[in-house]
């Protein structure tokens, strides 16, 4: 739904106004692993179709990775998953896309990052950004 809701130029602008800058945020489709997917399918055909659609605007910062659901507006607050929480912070990249997965507070949470589109068009330089950045942690 966030793709039919929103524009780039409008959270291009949103993440501008929170972070002043627009290279350390993600524009992310929520991600579930083959065993979650496959529950969820087998419990309800709807509730795997509004599960596995469901787009994020994730920036990242010195206190950790900022989190809101844009699939049906910009408006509302992010939520704030500090780098102390988070552990086995991993990426796994492909060709047209990248996996980005981690624990929160022992809860898996993966995200995927498209490289394809006209929502996702800054997705590859701004990955490229934030690795090189290390993500913005604070070593």
């Amino acid at each position: 739904m966030g793709l039919i809701f929103n524009n780039s130029n409008e959270i291009e602008e949103k993440v501008k106004s929170i972070l002043g800058n627009t290279k350390d945020y993600l524009i992310v489709l929520k991600h579930n692993d083959l065993k979650k997917g496959l529950g969820k399918l087998l419990a309800s055909n709807l509730l795997y179709t509004f599960d596995s659609n469901r787009s994020f605007l994730i920036f990242f910062d010195e206190k950790g990775i900022h989190e809101k659901e844009i699939s049906n507006s910009l408006k509302g607050d992010f939520v704030l998953m500090p780098w102390h929480e988070i552990e086995d912070f991993e990426l796994s990249e492909k060709s047209n896309k990248a996996i980005l997965s981690f624990s929160h507070l022992g809860k898996k949470v993966a995200y995927e990052v498209s490289f394809s589109g006209k929502l996702f068009k800054n997705n590859r330089e701004n990955l490229d950004n934030l690795k090189n950045k290390d993500w913005r942690r604070i070593s």
